[in-house]
C-alpha cells in the first residue's frame, strides 16, 4: 500500500528540524532515499555532479561491510541487504539543493573527504526523527504524524519520484536499493491498454509533467550570502538577493518584534527602508514566525499590499535574529516549496549573522565588553549555586554537536555528588562527569543543551570572557566587536531569561598578551572539531598524569567514537607543533646556527 508523506507534511517534517544537522538526517532519508545505517556512512567524497543536469547530483552510498542492514525501529522494511560494488551499493540521485546544504555543513564542520555528514550511531539517527517528528506534529496539529521513522521517510522518497513525477520504477529501486519491485508495488496504479500501448511506443503519457513553477526563487538570496567581497551586511545583502527572482516584489528583515508597537527593519530590498519603518507593525506574521521558529506563509496584510508572502525567523541554534519577510510580486499563493526555501535562507542567513559578529570580532582592535546578571532558576548555574551555597565558575566550554556544548566547571564548596543531585532535573543538562576531586570543591564537566547563559550569548556571536555562579547569581562577561548593536543581544538574552539585566557596557582595548599570540598564531589552523577535539581533552584531564579522563571517556563526552577522537586530536597536535617548530625554523636566519651547535 502507497504511503509515506504528501508535500505539505514532509515539508512541515524538515521545517521542524532545530539544528542544521537533524535537518540534513530528514533529508537524506527522504531525498536520498537512504537507511539508518546508510545516512551514517555517506561522506563528502561520495557526492559528486551529475553530468548534464545541474539541478541533481549523484550521491554514492557505501556499504556497511558486513553485507547486513537493520531497518528503522519497530517497522522492518521489506527489502533485501545492499549490494557490495568495491566499497559502493549504488548511486542515488540528490536535489542540487541537498548537495549544496551537504558541501557547506562540511565547510562549516571543516570535514575531511572521508569523515560523515553524521558522525553519530544509527540508534541516534532514528531519535533525531522521531524528535522531529515530535516537535512537527506539536507544531502542525497533526499533519505530521509523531512516530514518522527513517523507513516512512524512504517512502515518502519513493512516493515521491514514482507518484508526484513518474519516474521509471526500475530507476527508483535502484536509486534506493531494494531489491525486487515488490515494495514498490503500492505507488504504481493499474494501466489501461491505452497507456500500455502509448508505453510500448515510447509516448510519455500522464499528463504534462513541465518543471514549470519549480525553478528555485530564493537562489539569489543564498548567492548574496556567498558574495566573495562580503562587504555588505548579510541582513542588507540577502534582501537585495531575493527579488533577484521574478517571484517577489520586496523583500525585508525585521528584528524587534517581541515588545515593541513597530518592528525595526535591519535591511529592505524593493521598498522604500523609511517609509517600511511606518508600515510594518511588529504585531504581524513575522511575529508568529519568531515565537514559532518556523516560516509562517500568509495570505496578505496591510504591511504588504495584500499580497502574499512568508515570513521566517532569523535564527542560529537559540539565537534569533529577526525574521526575514519575501511579499510576492502577484496574487499567487506560496507554495510549501517557497516557504521551505525561504525557511532554509533564514537559518543560513541566521548562520551568517552570528559568523560575522565573530569574525569581527576575532580582528577587532577594541571590544564593547558586556556584562549581564540573572538570578532566573531557568540558568541552570543560578540554581546550582543557590541549592548548594557553592560558587562555581565556568573554565571552558567545548561544542559536541550543533545543538550541545560541554561545560568544564570549577567547584568551590560542593563536591561531585553534591553537583550531581542539584542538576538532577535541570531542562537540557545531563551527563556529569567528575574530572577532580579536591579538599574544598572539585572539578566536573556537563553536557548542556538549554537553560545556559553561556550558550544563550555565545549563540548571539559574543565571545564569553569570564561566568561565575554564587549564591544564586549568575554573572556573565562577554565581548562583542567594538560598535555593535547591544540591544539585539540584550533582548535575546532577556527572552531566555526574563529577570536578566544588563550591569554595564564599556568599549575596552585589547591588551595583547603573549600567551593570545601564540594562541592566535595557530587558531587559524584548526578545524572547529579539531579545536574542540583539543579542548575537550585539556579540560577533560586526558594530559595529566595521572589522566583525569580517558580517550574514550573524553570522546564519550563529546558524542563521537574513539577513533574519531583520535584522528582530529592527532591532527590537531601536529598543527601546533607545527607552528611551534615551523615557526622557529622561520625567525632562523640563514646561516645561523641552531642552539648548542658548534
Amino acid at each position: 500500500m502507497a504511503d509515506g508523506l504528501d508535500a505539505e507534511a514532509y515539508d512541515a517534517l524538515v521545517t521542524a528540524a532545530e539544528t542544521y544537522r537533524a535537518a540534513l538526517v530528514v533529508r537524506l532519508a527522504g531525498e536520498a532515499g537512504l537507511r539508518t545505517g546508510e545516512i551514517t556512512r555517506v561522506a563528502p567524497r561520495h557526492l559528486r555532479e551529475a553530468e548534464g543536469d545541474a539541478d541533481l547530483a549523484l550521491l554514492a552510498v557505501p556499504t556497511d561491510g558486513t553485507g547486513t542492514e537493520s531497518g528503522a525501529a519497530g517497522r522492518a522494511e521489506p527489502e533485501g541487504a545492499p549490494r557490495d560494488r568495491s566499497g559502493i551499493d549504488r548511486e542515488t540521485p540528490v536535489p542540487a539543493s541537498l548537495a549544496a546544504e551537504l558541501r557547506r555543513y562540511a565547510e562549516s564542520a571543516g570535514l575531511d573527504e572521508s569523515e560523515p555528514f553524521v558522525d553519530v550511531s544509527a540508534r541516534r539517527v532514528q531519535m533525531i526523527v522521531s524528535e522531529t517528528a515530535e516537535r512537527a506534529a506539536a507544531r502542525t496539529d497533526g499533519l505530521v504524524a509523531p512516530d514518522v521513522t527513517p523507513g516512512d521517510l524512504r517512502r515518502t522518497f519513493a512516493r515521491r519520484l514514482l507518484v508526484d513525477r513518474g519516474v521509471d520504477p526500475h530507476a527508483v529501486r535502484e536509486a534506493g536499493g531494494w531489491e525486487t519491485m515488490g515494495t514498490l508495488d503500492g505507488y504504481l496504479g493499474p494501466l489501461d491498454g491505452r497507456a500500455i500501448a502509448a508505453a510500448v511506443a515510447g509516448d510519455r503519457t500522464g499528463g504534462d509533467r513541465s518543471t514549470a513553477g519549480t525553478a528555485p526563487t530564493a537562489l539569489g538570496g543564498f548567492e548574496a550570502l556567498a558574495a566573495p567581497d562580503g562587504r555588505t551586511a548579510p541582513l542588507a545583502a540577502v534582501p537585495d538577493g531575493l527579488i533577484e527572482a521574478d517571484r517577489w516584489a520586496e523583500a525585508w528583515v525585521v528584528r524587534g518584534v517581541d515588545d515593541r508597537d513597530r518592528a525595526e527593519v535591519a535591511g529592505a530590498a524593493g521598498v522604500d527602508r523609511e517609509a517600511l519603518v511606518d508600515a510594518v507593525p511588529a504585531d504581524g506574521p513575522w511575529r508568529d514566525a519568531v515565537a514559532d521558529g518556523e516560516a509562517v506563509a500568509f495570505d496578505g496584510s496591510a504591511a504588504t499590499g495584500d499580497r502574499p508572502g512568508v515570513a521566517a525567523p532569523v535564527r542560529y541554534r537559540d539565537a534569533t535574529h529577526g525574521a526575514l519577510c519575501a511579499v510576492a510580486a502577484d496574487d499567487a499563493p506560496v507554495s510549501p516549496s517557497e516557504r521551505r526555501e525561504v525557511a532554509a535562507l533564514g537559518r543560513c542567513l541566521g548562520w551568517a549573522v552570528t559568523a560575522r559578529r565573530w569574525r569581527d570580532l576575532l580582528h577587532s582592535d577594541a571590544v564593547t565588553e558586556v556584562e549581564f546578571h540573572t538570578v532566573d532558576d531557568e540558568a541552570f548555574l543560578a540554581r546550582t549555586s543557590a541549592a548548594l551555597g557553592c560558587r562555581i565558575e565556568l573554565s571552558s566550554t567545548v561544542a559536541v554537536t550543533d545543538d550541545a556544548s560541554r561545560f568544564y566547571l570549577s567547584v568551590d564548596g560542593a563536591r561531585p555528588q553534591g553537583v550531581a543531585d542539584a542538576i538532577d532535573g535541570a531542562p537540557g543538562v545531563s551527563d556529569l562527569r567528575a574530572i577532580e576531586t579536591r579538599e574544598e570543591g572539585c572539578s566536573v564537566s556537563v553536557r548542556v543543551e538549554g537553560g545556559s547563559a553561556v550558550r544563550t550569548l555565545t549563540e548571539h556571536g559574543a565571545t564569553v570572557r569570564d561566568a561565575v555562579a554564587e549564591d544564586g547569581r549568575v554573572r556573565v562577561v562577554a565581548d562583542l566587536p567594538a560598535g555593535a548593536d547591544v540591544r539585539p543581544v540584550a533582548d535575546g538574552f532577556r527572552a531566555a531569561f526574563a529577570d536578566a539585566r544588563l550591569a554595564s557596557k564599556e568599549s575596552v582595548p585589547r591588551s595583547p598578551r603573549s600567551e593570545d599570540s601564540l594562541r592566535e598564531g595557530v587558531a587559524d589552523r584548526f578545524t572547529d572539531r579539531q579545536w574542540a577535539a583539543l579542548s575537550a581533552a585539556y579540560h577533560g584531564g586526558y594530559f595529566d598524569w595521572p589522566r583525569g579522563s580517558t580517550a574514550e571517556e573524553v570522546a564519550d563526552a563529546m558524542d563521537v567514537s574513539s577513533p574519531t577522537f583520535h584522528n582530529h586530536l592527532r591532527k590537531a597536535q601536529r598543527r601546533l607543533l607545527d607552528e611551534l617548530f615551523e615557526d622557529g625554523r622561520r625567525a632562523r636566519r640563514p646561516g645561523q646556527e641552531r642552539p648548542g651547535q658548534e
